[in-house]
């Protein structure tokens, strides 16, 4: 009968908690996290496009891409920059890109001072043409103007 009768340490002490179940959920949840997060942000800068009727269809590669803010920040290929550092950076990004069309993209509220003073610098850096990037008001599709230094 001595054998039949254990303590309750004795007991405590023979059972074992069997985690590889455990451990294997854990794992898939790890993996699922990994795979569908989303680490960079594709712009910097949220921009509503104005919308517009009559387009052309920018038919180029977009190689040098300048976004405007509705506070005039400024992004170029993903890049912040501000305006007096921008004809550097066009200059080096049309070197680099071999394009010498910028598509001009800018908030519908933003000021038209920023985009004029921009597009100047632009002309001045040795881009050949701009296009300025609208939204198509009956369809919402992102559509581009053409247009000249």
């Amino acid at each position: 009968m001595a054998r039949g009768r254990r303590s309750l340490s004795e007991e405590a002490n023979e059972l074992e908690l069997n985690l590889t179940s455990l451990i294997d959920a854990v794992f898939l949840l790890l993996i699922f996290f990994m795979v569908t997060t989303v680490l960079i942000k594709a712009t910097q800068l949220k921009i509503e496009l104005p919308k517009a009727t009559h387009y052309d269809r920018l038919k180029s590669d977009k190689k040098l891409n300048l976004r405007i803010s509705v506070k005039g920040q400024l992004e170029v290929n993903g890049r912040l920059v501000g305006m007096g550092e921008l004809a550097g950076l066009l200059r080096a990004e049309k070197s680099r890109t071999g394009s010498s069309t910028l598509i001009l993209t800018a908030d519908a509220k933003t000021p038209h001072g920023f985009v004029i003073d921009a597009m100047e610098i632009a002309v001045q850096a040795g881009v050949e043409k701009i296009d300025v990037e609208t939204e198509d008001a009956s369809k919402g599709q992102k559509n581009s103007h053409k247009s000249g230094p």
